[in-house]
């Protein structure tokens, strides 16, 4: 009984390394081109359900290291007007299951748009597919926030970035830590342009392969999604 409660703590925990170490892998494919954020999803849904995403980490477990993870972070040193501040009177546990939801809805709205138009049933592949799909688009939009949230947590030493960032304005003398998180900030910025050209990219690719208007109401319609996915993004920072 001791040797199997044994073998089941280690394969938790050679899953759990390995998960950690497929999460930089995941990103950078999905950066690398916007596309995969269809294709892989595609591709892994046309295998058995046992030999699913065993190369990449599942956007549903990408979404828990990248979205929720920031999300956590940010809840209570984020601005006191976004979405997180609001949460009161919830458990951790409470608070990250409403985060991780939240910061799915979009791709649940978007991909039930979609079956409507395809008239397709929810519980099919097409659904998994497309929400899959939509997920991993989300990384354009997290993966440069938990890059400067992690790099501050680091560089400052401490859990309360709003109040490491607060104090480099008090500083008169700049040490290599300060310049440090400056670069940091340059990298955050230069990701986070990038994310919205590739987020755009990635959500066209999606809607063409599934919207079978004319290419100009493709655009209108990525456009769309994309305003709005940026707009929601925004109410988390």
């Amino acid at each position: 009984m001791f040797e199997k409660l044994i073998d089941s703590f280690e394969k938790l925990c050679l899953q759990i390394i390995i998960e950690i170490l497929l999460v930089p892998v995941t990103i950078f494919k999905l950066f690398q081109d916007p596309r995969r954020c269809y294709d892989l999803s595609v591709h892994e849904m046309e295998k058995e359900e046992a030999e699913r995403f065993h190369d990449y980490l599942s956007p549903i477990k990408l979404s828990v290291y990248t979205s929720v993870i920031v999300s956590v972070l940010l809840m209570d040193y984020g601005g006191e007007h976004n979405i997180i501040s609001k949460i009161k009177g919830l458990s951790m546990v409470e608070k990250a299951l409403f985060i991780f939801l939240m910061n799915n809805i979009t791709a649940v709205v978007f991909t039930v748009a979609i079956l409507w138009y395809k008239k397709e049933k929810v519980n099919t592949v097409t659904f998994r597919t497309l929400l899959f799909s939509f997920i991993y688009t989300t990384v354009y939009t997290s993966t440069p926030f938990f890059i400067l949230i992690s790099s501050a947590m680091f560089l400052g030493e401490t859990l309360n970035v709003d109040a490491y960032i607060e104090s480099l304005g008090k500083i008169s003398n700049y040490g290599t830590r300060e310049y440090l998180f400056f670069l940091v900030f340059l990298v955050f910025i230069i990701i986070g342009i990038i994310g919205i050209f590739k987020l755009f990219k990635a959500l066209h690719y999606i809607l063409k392969n599934n919207f079978t208007y004319h290419p100009y109401i493709v655009w209108f319609f990525t456009l769309l999604f994309f305003v709005i996915q940026l707009y929601y993004t925004k109410g988390f920072i």
